[in-house]
This record gives structure tokens, sequence and C-alpha cells, in this order.
């Protein structure tokens, strides 16, 4: 190829709109795009501009020094060199940055010259939200301290008010459908606002800057979004918890779960791809980063539902012979000892320990005995007979322990409540004569351990969800 078809393919330089400032000092070349800019703008907030400008003498044409000298930054960006005497100085010689967007950049220089009214205000669109996701993240590159700061504060605040303010969804409506609401945005004429593709950037950003606030307010807004049940919001959630795994275990696990249980079918169905074009966002700056219209499950990723299904059917067999350590509460053997002692007798230790012993036995019965029964597949006998019966597939371990939990709950609620309400069918939430039998194991059990008991069982499904991950990671 000869030097002129080289120059050719090369995209004519343009002047930004907003930030070629005709009293500008420095010109800068990002892409194929100029800006002029003041340069005490760039060095403030002790910036990695502030140290290059701070130099006694540019360096020579060549050089690979990093802009960001003295800062200890994993994306530290690179500019080149036209003259020692004349870089920056005008349109021929631009300081360039490579690694960067034109938006991106656009987005930092509406952060430093924006006006306080600007900076103060609370984001009202998605467009607004995704300039300061950009913002957060070149501030970070460029070590632009206090405006990451800011922007990643504002972030959350927006994140955290969805959670507030997000009005309740029918089970299996997309989480995603309101988004733009639950986001805190009041443009509702902008009908791409729905897109995952914010919330994937969000996370990006959260984990880039290591904001833990960020991160922990996103977290069930991905729940919301997954156990809506989409498979382009399933697999958009395992492609970025694959990049970031080591920050992302718990989003990790949980997209994979969920995934799995959709079948075989539905992975074929991903690993072929589809398309759909709505899920991509364009607010003038180009399609937004963070998101591909293409949903399609890699092999590596096929091969780890694989290994989770075998782990986890592995894992609902043992369930049973594996109950939840029981914490005896102390009035479990405390009547024994006080017993043992107003008669005069020895071996307090000893009738406490059985007390202790026979209460461990009942409690792991009455576990093997609801981890291996059918509970989900009843139905309240004062239901109508049109209510579906509630089916759990066989892997399916999360929805187990949550339906133990559900008898456990009703159990210690009958207890609460007395025989009399047990009878009547009420405290067991129409469980009926299968409520009655698993009230009649808990006979040997301390009223207060049963508490205890279910404590543990909730204990353990919190264990089996951050654990997750590790089921499909080989």
């Amino acid at each position: 190829m000869g030097i002129q078809t080289q120059m050719a393919l090369q995209p004519a330089l343009v002047r930004d709109k907003e930030y070629y400032i005709e009293d500008g000092n420095t010109v800068i070349q990002v892409e194929n795009v100029l800006f002029k800019v003041h340069r005490y703008i760039l060095s403030r907030d002790g910036s990695a501009f502030e140290g290059m400008f701070s130099l006694d003498g540019i360096p020579r044409s060549g050089s690979s020094e990093s802009l960001a000298s003295g800062h200890s930054h994993s994306h530290s960006p690179h500019y080149s060199h036209h003259s020692p005497s004349t870089e920056g100085l005008s349109d021929d010689s631009p300081i360039i940055l490579s690694g960067d967007t034109a938006s991106d950049f656009r987005a930092l220089l509406w952060a430093l010259y924006a006006s306080p009214a600007q900076v103060f205000a609370m984001p009202s669109s998605s467009a607004q939200l995704v300039r300061l996701i950009s913002i957060a993240r070149i501030a970070h590159k460029y070590a632009f301290r206090t405006t990451e700061a800011w922007a990643l504060t504002v972030l959350t605040m927006c994140v955290c008010q969805s959670g507030t303010q997000a009005p309740a969804t029918p089970e299996g409506t997309a989480v995603t459908e309101s988004m733009g609401f639950t986001l805190g945005f009041t443009d509702s004429s902008d009908p791409k606002a729905s897109s995952t593709s914010i919330l994937i950037q969000l996370t990006e950003v959260a984990v880039l800057c290591a904001h833990d606030e960020l991160h922990e307010a996103v977290e069930p807004i991905w729940a919301d979004l997954l156990f809506a049940g989409q498979t382009k919001d399933i697999v958009s959630a395992m492609t970025i918890a694959d990049r970031y795994k080591a920050q992302l275990r718990p989003l990790l696990g949980l997209a994979y779960y969920l995934m799995m249980l959709k079948g075989k079918e539905e992975w074929t169905k991903c690993a072929v791809g589809y398309d759909d074009g709505d899920d991509e966002m364009d607010h003038g700056e180009g399609k937004t980063k963070g998101e591909s219209s293409n949903h399609r499950l890699t092999r590596d990723q096929r091969i780890r539902l694989l290994t989770g299904y075998y782990n986890l059917s592995r894992a609902c067999d043992a369930l049973p012979s594996s109950p939840p350590k029981l914490a005896h509460h102390p009035s479990c053997f405390l009547p024994a000892q006080q017993a043992q002692a107003s008669i005069g007798l020895g071996g307090a230790g000893t009738a406490a320990a059985h007390a202790h012993a026979r209460c461990g036995e009942a409690w792991e019965a009455l576990w093997a005995t609801l981890a291996m029964s059918t509970v989900a597949n009843l139905r309240p006998v004062d239901a109508p007979m049109q209510i579906p019966i509630i089916k759990i597939q066989s892997v399916d371990l999360l929805r187990k322990l949550h339906m133990v939990n559900y008898v456990l709950e009703t159990l210690v609620s009958a207890e609460v409540d007395g025989a009399a309400t047990v009878a009547g069918n009420t405290a067991l939430g129409g469980l009926g004569a299968v409520g009655m039998s698993y009230m009649s194991m808990t006979g040997n059990m301390n009223k207060n351990c049963l508490r205890m008991a279910l404590k543990a069982s909730e204990e353990k499904v919190n264990d089996v969800l951050y654990g997750l991950a590790d089921c499909f990671l080989e």
C-alpha cells in the first residue's frame, strides 16, 4: 500500500463544535477531532496533564514517555510529539491522545468547564447518565480525582434512588421496561432508556474505579433484571461477569445459574446467536459502549454451564444429608440441668447432653424429610384448583432451599400461635395434613432451637448464593 493510499484512508481532522475555543492555548487531538482548550483547565486537580505541562521541556519526537508519568495507572495514556517547540500550539502539531474516544474527552471537558448549576443538577435523561459514566471513566484514567469522585457520587445517588422509587412490577415483567424511571429519568421521550447498556456501563465503571458504593448499588438491580428471566439480559450479565470474575463473582454465579435452568435448548439457541437491534443506544455520540446486539454464548460458557449442571446435581442429591449446623439455644439443656440439681442427682451434664442430642437428631430428621419431600408440589387446601402447582427442577438448589425455609417459617409461626391454630390449618399456610405431619416431627426439638434452625437455613441460602460461581468455574 502506497503512502498516498494510506493518507487517503486516514479520516480528515475536524474541529470540535463546542470545545474548539478560539482563545484556548492548547490543541489536543482525540481520534480525528481537534479540541482547543485552556491549559490551566487541564492542569487542575493534580491531573496527569499537570505533570506533563509542568515539564521543563517537551520530550523529543519518538519518545514513548507516558502522559501520566508519576501517576500509577494501569491505563496510562500516551501522547505523540511533533516538535519540542510547537506541540499543542496549532492544528498542525496537536498533542495526540491515544486510547480515548472523542465523546469521552468531550464529556471530560464538559465537567471541567461546567457551571455550578450544571454540576449540581441531577441527570434527567439516559444521555446525561451515559455522559456521567464517561466522565468517571476518563477522569479516573487521567487522575482528575475530584472530578472522578463527584461523578461516581452522582451515579451512586441515581442508582440508589432507583431502588427507592421503582414501582413494584408483576413477576415475570422485564425490569428493563421501566429502567428509565428506576434510574431517575424524567425524559420519557427517550425510547432507548430501557436498554441494559446503562447497567453494564455502571458496573464496568464501578469495577474500574473500585467504587464499592456504586458496586453495591447496582447489585440488586442486576438481581431484579436477571430474575425477570430475559435470556438476552442473562447472557449480557454472564459476559460482563466473565470479564471481571474476581470482582463480580456473585453476579457470575447467579447469571450462570439462571441460564442453566433454562435448559440445553435455550443454550443451543444462544450458541447460534440472535440479534436484537433495539438493544443498542445511540445518543448522537455513536453506539453506547458495553453492550452488543449479538447475544451469543461462547463455547467456554456452554462448557461452564454443563460443569455447573453436574456440580449442582450432586449438591441437590446431597442436600437431605447435609443440614445446616444448628447452634442450640441455651434453653435446650437448661431445664434438664435444673431438674437434676433440684433432686440432688448427679449427671446433670449427661442429661443436658442427652437433651441436646435428641434435639439435634430431631432437626436432622426434619431437614432430611423437608429436603426430600415434594412440598413444592402441594397446593393450599383452601386454594382454587386452577392455581397451578409449583414445580421445581431437579437442579434448582436455590428454590428447594427457599421452599424448605417456607415450611420452617410456618412451623415457627405455628409454635408461636399454638396448637389450636395448627389444628385450624391457618398457621401452616394451608399445608393441611402434610403440615400437621411436619409439626409432629418437631416434638423433640426445643422451640427456641427451631427458630435457630430457621436462621441457620436462611444463612445456608446466602452461602449457596455467594458460592454459585464455584459450581461453574473449572
